[in-house]
């Protein structure tokens, strides 16, 4: 599941073979089992399970939007409100975006 287009992923999620909130759980399970990569500073898992069920909901009821299933990292220099960014800066080590 973690290579297949979102084109892929989307026609699994309407035919109802696939939920977004397995597939956050997929990626958040291959994020762990690969912390040693230190690919993510900060992984947002409460708010990824709870946007996917949000989704979920949605795909059942038909208005889902275009990117529903498309999961994303957020690199280290875009801020994102409440969250920690330091594009990898001392400068910036304990900034939160606003």
């Amino acid at each position: 599941m973690a290579f297949n287009t979102l084109t892929e992923v989307q026609e699994q999620l309407r035919e109802g073979k696939l939920t977004c909130s397995a597939l956050v759980e997929e990626h958040l399970k291959r994020i762990e089992e690969n912390q040693h990569l230190n690919a993510f500073l900060e992984v947002f898992a409460h708010d990824a399970r709870s946007r996917a069920t949000v989704i979920d909901q949605k795909i059942k009821r038909g208005s889902s939007g275009k990117l529903a299933g498309m999961i994303i990292g957020i690199k280290d220099n875009i801020c994102f409100k409440g969250h920690k960014v330091s594009a990898s800066s001392r400068i910036l080590e304990d900034f939160t975006s606003l």
